[in-house]
């Protein structure tokens, strides 16, 4: 069952990384001037970090993670699971496979993408730990 659960929440992760170079792109095409590169992935890395945090932080009852060892091995599965969603999907919409120079610019930006997601991510959850009326200490 925490395999399973390791699993899923990488491939959400990785679909959320997707969706946001999806968006960059969608950000890029509203400005309509720059580099398309420093727009889309400038835009692209702040809305998937958000997006990550947004799920990791938001949804932790019901992924049920443990914040050190569980985000390690979701931070390692994501580079696998994220090919899986990739390759399909660039094959539908595109008629061909997509080269391995993509995969691997994907996993490029994933890596300094989730790093932050991750690490911003298990700060808040300690604050929330930390806040929690459970651990405060109670005046008589």
């Amino acid at each position: 069952m925490q395999t399973v659960k390791l699993i899923l929440n990488a491939f959400m992760v990785g679909a959320l990384n997707l969706a946001s170079f999806v968006i960059g792109f969608w950000i890029f095409q509203l400005r309509a001037s720059g580099e398309q590169r420093l727009v889309q992935g400038a835009a692209a890395m702040i809305v998937g970090i958000s997006l990550a945090v947004f799920w990791l932080v938001f949804f932790r009852k019901f992924n049920r993670l443990q914040v050190e060892f569980d985000y390690i091995r979701i931070f390692l599965l994501v580079f696998v699971c994220t090919p899986v969603i990739f390759v399909p999907v660039h094959f539908v919409l595109t008629g061909y496979f997509t080269r391995i120079g993509n995969i691997i610019a994907i996993a490029a930006y994933q890596f300094p993408m989730n790093a932050l997601a991750l690490a911003v991510s298990a700060a808040i959850l300690r604050y929330l730990e930390q806040a929690t009326p459970e651990n405060s200490i109670s005046e008589n």
